[in-house]
């Protein structure tokens, strides 16, 4: 990768906002909309899909318009594509040239044929570029994962997982082996992945039952509770998912299913379960998770997002506080990217002219 600048590879709209949020087509972050098949030709680094599938949900329907209302809530406000992170200091569109594919084709009623199309989209993109699919229900998972590693060659992967739920149910929660709460299972059972290799984040709640839980133990896979989350060292968490992910694997796979979070900050999706995660514990520990990995050799997904059940978003016209996050969320993946491939620990905030905190001089009690 040779070190450029936003301003070499998208020009001027790289830090003017040449139009309103309600103008022009809603491309993830309004950035160029290139076909599959040109991403190789047009240097793109990091292909954007959408996976608008949700009929092998469970419980509330609605994430087929998840892909719809993160990009339209990307647009608010009405973006430049420069990013840069005043807490990171890292402009992720300074290092990779960034473009969104469209969404795979679905086939509403044929749950598995979508899930196909949705491997053959993901295929495509990982022969070219680094693959970031906006979901859809959980299930798009496990087509997004076997994609990447068959168009990779990828025999041993990595899985960091944050969700309310493992979804490593045999057939899932009705019977359905692809249906949103199997798709580890199916990840796990085609070999791609050992249980090692394998950490879930932020589990709470009444599913799976114990004795799932014991397969897993069996299995060797990890899980940081939410209650766990809550306690330790966030680093601590990180570390070890890290080591476990890489530990004699050749790539890794993070998800984010937005359940995860606790619902009065993200109630846009369809199981919702009081205890979870807050944001800032979010968005740092995938900061930090992105940031320790190979970017030639990763993925990512974001999932469960359901509009219709968001706060704000009435119409996905610009998004809601769910959506909202799961775009906040791929930025941040991207941007921890970028410091991975410069391979720095932090870019270069701004940071103020005297040191946080109290001055000394401020410490100093006056005279009497």
């Amino acid at each position: 990768m040779t070190d450029r600048n936003g301003d070499d590879i998208y020009g001027e709209k790289h830090k003017e906002a040449n139009e309103p949020i309600f103008s022009g087509i809603p491309t993830f972050l309004k950035l160029p909309e290139v076909e599959r098949d040109a991403l190789d030709e047009e240097n793109v680094d990091i292909g954007i899909l959408g996976a608008p599938l949700d009929t092998a949900t469970t419980i509330r329907p609605g994430t087929r318009y998840g892909p719809r209302a993160v990009r339209a809530a990307s647009t608010v406000p009405s973006p430049p594509y420069e990013h840069f992170n005043i807490e990171t200091g890292i402009d992720p569109f300074d290092t990779f040239s960034v473009a969104d594919t469209g969404d795979a084709a679905v086939s509403p009623g044929d749950t598995r044929q979508s899930q196909l199309n949705i491997e053959d989209a993901v295929y495509e993109i990982s022969e070219q570029a680094t693959p970031i699919v906006i979901g859809g229900d959980h299930s798009i998972s496990y087509p997004d994962i076997k994609g990447w590693a068959e168009a990779n060659g990828y025999d041993d992967i990595g899985l960091i997982h944050f969700d309310c739920h493992a979804d490593t149910g045999d057939e899932g929660l009705t019977g359905f082996e692809y249906d949103h709460g199997a798709w580890v299972k199916r990840v796990f059972d085609d070999d791609l992945m050992a249980g090692e290799n394998y950490t879930l984040i932020g589990p709470r709640g009444f599913w799976p039952g114990p004795d799932t839980y014991e397969e897993m133990r069996e299995a060797d896979m990890k899980w940081y509770t939410s209650m766990d989350v809550g306690e330790m060292d966030l680093d601590d968490i990180v570390a070890d998912a890290v080591q476990r992910a890489t530990d004699g694997t050749d790539a890794v796979w993070v998800s984010f299913d937005v359940d995860v979070m606790e619902p009065a900050y993200a109630p846009g999706t369809g199981e919702p379960e009081p205890g979870g995660l807050v944001p800032r514990e979010a968005i740092y520990m995938v900061r930090e998770v992105v940031k320790a990995l190979d970017p030639e050799d990763f993925g990512f997904d974001v999932v469960e997002v359901s509009p219709a059940y968001d706060t704000s978003d009435s119409s996905s016209y610009n998004g809601g506080v769910t959506s909202g996050l799961a775009n906040r969320l791929i930025i941040e993946v991207m941007g921890s990217m970028a410091l991975a491939e410069k391979g720095l620990e932090s870019g270069d905030p701004i940071k103020p002219k005297e040191p946080l905190g109290p001055t000394e001089e401020a410490e100093t009690p006056a005279d009497d």
